[in-house]
């Protein structure tokens, strides 16, 4: 069983908490089966990179 869930830091304390529960319940869930959202990173990325390269967008932008 995993998780799959974006890079916001309440998301590490959510597993924390269900492994915690997890432990008192008997039920099996191991805090590694935590899966970052691979699509979330790679959106995360692209948007850095855009912003790197406004300047250069702007100025395609005006001559088209």
């Amino acid at each position: 069983m995993g998780i799959t869930l974006d890079n916001a830091s309440n998301n590490n304390s959510f597993i924390q908490y269900l492994n915690l529960w997890s432990i008192n319940k008997s039920f099996l869930f191991n805090k590694d089966s935590h899966f970052r959202c691979f699509a979330h990173v790679i959106n995360l990325g692209v948007q850095e990179a855009l912003t790197c390269l406004e300047g250069s967008i702007s100025k395609v932008k005006f001559v088209v």
